[in-house]
């Protein structure tokens, strides 16, 4: 082979203009089909972790509610709206309540009841340990504490003097007023219209008024009544145990 034919054969580079082209289209092809795929990858794994997030926020907001609750000015009489529950602690200084006299109830350190919270409200349900027939639960159950019959709106008075620890509304005894009387007792009132005539810390004599009678939930079958209930170092007792000439100890 001559060198000029050598020269003009490798001189011609539409062959190899061609094979570059080529070459070029396949690469440009791999580098588009790579970019996608990462694209696409990267749009599946955005999508799969928003949603585990989505579901750990549900699950965690199932185990653990936000209960928000929302305070009341006191001038709305509706009885259908509860007392707003409220759970601070309240330091109960009883040293406060006036001593050495049977008009506060609060005799030598020993808690005497002097009035009835229903003026001459006649007991329909007692106090009992065993169970009995709830009516309205249709069911048996122990009764802590003491029934007095009354109408809808009539006055419920503290049984002895003492100081406002908490107002509540509770699912089974309604709105509740508890006064602690010592550093051992204290006295419950369930079943009170919203709109309660004492204040949380208020140190209060005997037989003032506490709140009006409305409803208690577990209780509606039969009479209107107050459900009273009484506390001795955390545990229910009878309250007829501190009533004055009570024979009871």
């Amino acid at each position: 082979m001559d060198k000029k034919f050598f020269d003009e054969y490798f001189s011609n580079d539409e062959d190899c203009d061609e094979d570059e082209a080529i070459k070029d289209k396949g690469e440009g092809q791999g580098k588009t089909f790579t970019k996608g795929f990462l694209t696409a990858l990267a749009i599946c794994l955005t999508a799969i972790g928003a949603s585990v997030w989505t579901t750990v926020k549900n699950v965690n907001s199932y185990l653990n509610p936000q209960i928000t609750v929302t305070q009341t000015d006191g001038s709305d009489t509706d009885n259908d709206v509860s007392f707003v529950v409220d759970d601070a602690p309240v330091n109960a200084n009883v040293s406060g309540v006036k001593k050495d006299s049977e008009s506060s109830g609060y005799l030598n350190d020993k808690v005497v009841f002097t009035f009835e919270p229903i003026n001459h409200g006649e007991i329909i349900n007692q106090y009992s340990e065993t169970p009995v027939f709830n009516a309205t639960l249709n069911d048996y159950r122990a009764h802590t504490g003491i029934d007095y019959q009354a109408d809808v709106d009539d006055k419920v008075r503290a049984m002895s003097g003492g100081v406002v620890t908490n107002i509540y509304y509770d699912e089974m005894y309604g709105n509740t007023v508890v006064v602690k009387h010592s550093d051992a007792v204290e006295s419950y009132y369930c079943g009170l219209a919203k709109t309660a005539l004492v204040q949380k810390g208020e140190v209060i004599e005997a037989g003032t008024f506490v709140g009006t009678v409305y409803a208690i939930p577990c209780e509606t079958a039969g009479k209107a009544h107050v459900h009273v209930g009484v506390k001795e170092n955390g545990k229910w007792t009878d309250p007829q145990r501190f009533m004055k000439n009570s024979d009871k100890d």
